[in-house]
């Protein structure tokens, strides 16, 4: 699905070999195994465990917001170091999707995700048409927003619309993601007393998350739009 504009986007970028592809979506996966090595064999598997637990969270509607369980007294890992897993994280999804969409595409249960995000990015455009003629910091601005599905698959697919370069969709999804994990983190620093404090407190706590979560919900309804009846991915 692809608004109408009057501003045609670039054509689209060359095919790439295969063994560019097999770099791009390779390598990003082996940086991430070689970050749990690296950290169970020279800080503790707990902590390894403890990343990939989080990494896996940032998919399931944590986001960015996983930077804030480096708050917690006992975590064995601060909130600096998760932002900068979030920033790979991101950065690794892109290059992914850059090198690796055309066999995404053929899994099923990926296909259908890459399909919601193909209709929210669609979405969108149709209601920020401005970002055809800012299209790099639309994009870094789209990231930067930390609400669920504002990410890099959805920013990759609407870079990809938008007409950018492999390199442009890459670099703002880096400098929004950069952005949003710095913020975060220095949030998390600040709040930290209170961050932990509410580990003490259960019921208190699964509200304040249960809040947290749906503020990112609202959000992004609100910079996603309404899902129009019969789309899929909702």
């Amino acid at each position: 699905m692809t608004p109408a504009s009057d501003d045609a986007p670039a054509p689209a970028p060359r095919e790439l070999s295969s063994a560019s592809r097999r770099a791009l979506v390779l390598g990003p996966i082996a940086g991430f195994a070689l970050i749990l090595l690296a950290t169970g064999l020279f800080d503790s598997p707990a902590a390894a465990g403890f990343i990939a637990s989080l990494a896996a969270g940032t998919f399931v509607g944590g986001g960015k917001l996983v930077i804030l369980a480096g708050a917690v007294e006992q975590a064995p890992v601060g909130h600096w170091e998760l932002a900068a897993l979030v920033v790979y994280i991101d950065v690794a999804t892109a290059l992914v999707i850059m090198g690796g969409i055309h066999v995404l595409d053929r899994l099923p249960i990926v296909a259908k995700r890459l399909a919601a995000a193909g209709e929210s990015s669609g979405r969108v455009l149709e209601h920020n048409p401005w970002m055809f003629r800012a299209a790099w910091v639309g994009l870094a601005l789209f990231i930067a927003v930390p609400f669920n599905g504002t990410g890099a698959l959805v920013g990759s697919i609407l870079g990809r619309l938008l007409g950018l370069s492999r390199f442009s969709i890459v670099s703002a999804t880096g400098v929004g993601s950069a952005t949003s994990a710095t913020a975060l983190a220095l949030a998390t620093g600040i709040w930290a007393e209170r961050i932990d404090a509410l580990v003490g407190q259960p019921a208190l706590g699964s509200l304040v998350i249960a809040a947290a979560v749906a503020l990112t919900f609202l959000g992004s309804r609100l910079a996603l739009g309404t899902p129009r009846a019969g789309e899929k991915g909702r």
